[in-house]
């Protein structure tokens, strides 16, 4: 669906099939994450953990300096402060949330950086990580390798198979003062609600900036109810430009997850990131 945005060749050089292409090609938004780990920065975020009433039962705060030389990067936290549920006695952490954005922002040891794109899978990466990337960075895309309650098939939200859960409109908005094309996979609202468990991905929103058509915002809704798992998950990525690189500014999650035999979690998750050091 077209929504106040006419897409032909003539008035933009490319047509709506052009487009959803670019969309599903787009490698914008993953190289905007490889910059926040190849430039220096200064990061600064917010973990809470809710009980079932909704209450923070843990905090979790960290602000430091992410060094990169081009090569290597590694963290220096200048502040770490939590209460509440957070940490065990021997000093692990009680849940696994905290653990996976460790893992994907603040890195315990000194890491490889590149802004090499390569589709080769990196062996150090945990098989978390690898999901994490594939579903966040490939829309639309089943090469989700976990196999739990069949997640691949429904995470390909262009799949024949798939269509007839959603509605893919394309419109225009000003973001951050800068014209972007808007291009929304969202659940229709007449499928019926045993119907709607068929789709994992319930929104996925793309702002792509009409100069050069990088990804400058995302947001993301997961909804999915399993015997092995269930989940209910919002994230929202905003990014913008330093010195003509293309970064993650802010990124926020709040979701709830509960896998069989793990114990379920509530979480929100802040992140800002500022000061990039870019040449």
């Amino acid at each position: 669906m077209l929504d106040d945005v006419l897409i032909s060749v003539e008035n933009n050089g490319f047509t709506v099939e052009d487009f959803v292409g670019y969309v599903k090609k787009d490698t914008t938004f993953y190289m905007g994450f490889k910059h926040l780990r190849y430039y220096t920065h200064n990061y600064e975020s917010e973990l809470n953990i809710f009980n079932k009433k909704g209450k923070v039962i843990g905090t979790l705060r960290k602000e430091g300096i992410h060094y990169s030389n081009g090569e290597k990067a590694w963290l220096v936290n200048d502040t770490i402060f939590n209460e509440g549920k957070i940490l065990k006695r021997n000093g692990e952490y009680k849940y696994y949330t905290p653990e996976a954005f460790d893992e994907v922002f603040f890195p315990k040891d000194t890491i490889d950086v590149s802004l090499t794109m390569s589709e080769e899978k990196n062996e150090k990466d945990s098989q978390n990580m690898r999901d994490a990337k594939t579903i966040g960075f490939s829309i639309g895309t089943d090469g989700v390798e976990q196999t739990k309650g069949g997640l691949s098939k429904k995470l390909a939200v262009f799949d024949i198979s798939m269509q007839q859960y959603y509605d893919y409109t394309i419109s225009d908005t000003i973001y951050k003062g800068k014209e972007c094309y808007v291009f929304v996979v969202k659940i229709k609202k007449e499928i019926k609600a045993k119907d709607r468990e068929k789709a994992l991905i319930r929104k996925i929103a793309s702002y792509f900036d009409k100069e050069n058509f990088n990804v400058i915002y995302r947001e993301y809704k997961f909804v999915y109810k399993h015997f092995l798992i269930d989940l209910d998950m919002d994230v929202f990525v905003h990014m913008d430009y330093v010195n003509r690189k293309h970064v993650p500014t802010e990124i926020y999650y709040k979701g709830f997850w509960n896998v069989l035999f793990f114990k379920a979690e509530r979480a929100e998750f802040m992140l800002k990131n500022t000061n990039y050091l870019v040449n």
